[in-house]
């Protein structure tokens, strides 16, 4: 279930693999078919270099300035065995990325007086060993809590083929020591907002991703975001690809369990990325205040104010602030920048687990902000 966010060092070794020219061919092949001018325009180039140089099968793009889109552009292959090209309407995995709608719920139910953030989490969930009395619900979303992630450095601490109950997901949590004192530290930390979506269907007597549905993706005219299923029939579906030492392979198996859970389970089109962007740009649906939680940077309790907010990092690009996330997940990575002082927002997504998509989004960004 982690690694629904870059890890360093996940899937390097880029140059011990050559994709097959057959991949290749037809990534070429719908670059070049792409509508448009005869001459790609730079934004095109940028995109064709980062898929040749990572063999990325299919590249998903949006780029939005002041809440009106301004690119949505589908690159390559969304499903190589179909010979399906990406377009503005495929869906592409959230991996972390999809944490901004969990604590968009979050925030939400707090608006409406049914939870606070300074509320602890043994308020709504079965209490923990001791030390956990102090998190915050709060700490769930700005990675202070403490607690053991989904994935450390000692690996993967669930079985990602067995089907888990909400019970069993916090008896795992609570089963780990705390790695700090709640709210003493920064750590990026998944197992929060496995928790923090437990917790929206406690209060909400719905299962999260039925919230979501109801309450953000339908109000906001997301018309396809949805929770993973492998089961159900999911139109413009793509394939997510691991590149090993033999070629491209197809994402391993998640149980249904472990494919629904809040740090990042979502499908997202460019169109309701745009529909989720255009929302934040104009402050609909939640309050500004609630809004800024996504990327206010985080204070610790002894003062000290970091670079993350609960959903983005602050980052300087070419000398300019600017935020930005990633995610990873089943053969998908994508990545979000956001330009507040220029209003344009660039996301890319692409379906393969080594691809990496922060340079290219930075890149765009710089472009489509003028700089």
């Amino acid at each position: 279930m982690t690694g629904k966010r870059w890890r360093a060092g996940e899937g390097r070794g880029r140059r011990g693999w050559v994709a097959s020219g057959l991949v290749l061919a037809a990534v070429l092949m719908l670059l070049t078919m792409r509508p448009g001018p005869a001459v790609a325009d730079q934004v095109d180039t940028l995109v064709a270099a980062a898929m040749q140089r990572e063999q990325v099968p299919g590249v998903g793009l949006l780029v939005m300035r002041s809440g009106k889109v301004v690119r949505a552009s589908g690159y390559g292959l969304a499903n190589i065995e179909h010979g399906v090209a990406v377009r503005r309407e495929t869906l592409f995995q959230s991996g972390s990325l999809g944490k901004q709608f969990t604590a968009a719920a979050v925030l939400m139910l707090v608006e409406r007086g049914s939870i606070a953030l300074e509320d602890p989490i043994s308020k709504y969930l079965p209490p923990g060993p001791a030390g956990w009395a102090p998190i915050t619900v709060r700490e769930l979303l700005d990675h202070t809590s403490g607690i053991h992630d989904s994935e450390e450095d000692s690996g993967e601490v669930f079985d990602l083929r067995r089907e888990y109950s909400d019970d069993e997901i916090i008896a795992v949590a609570h089963s780990y020591p705390l790695n700090f004192t709640p709210g003493s530290h920064w750590k990026y930390n998944n197992m929060g907002y496995v928790l923090a979506g437990i917790l929206v269907t406690r209060r909400t007597g719905a299962f999260y991703g039925e919230f979501l549905r109801q309450q953000i993706f339908q109000p906001l005219g997301m018309r396809t975001a949805r929770i993973i299923s492998d089961s159900d029939i999911v139109p413009h579906r793509a394939a997510g690809y691991v590149r090993t030492a033999a070629g491209l392979r197809n994402q391993d198996f998640v149980s249904a369990a472990l494919n629904a859970t809040a740090d990042g389970s979502l499908y997202l089109s460019l169109d309701d990325w745009s529909a989720w962007i255009a929302a934040m740009d104009r402050g609909a649906l939640l309050s500004r205040e609630s809004w800024n939680s996504l990327w206010s940077r985080t204070r610790l309790s002894g003062g000290e104010l970091t670079e993350h907010g609960f959903c983005f990092d602050h980052v300087t690009i070419a000398g300019h602030e600017a935020l930005e996330f990633d995610g990873s997940w089943q053969g998908f990575r994508s990545a979000i920048e956001r330009d507040p002082a220029r209003g344009v927002t660039v996301v890319v997504l692409e379906n393969l687990a080594q691809a990496d998509p922060i340079p290219l989004a930075r890149e765009v960004l710089s472009l489509s902000a003028g700089r």
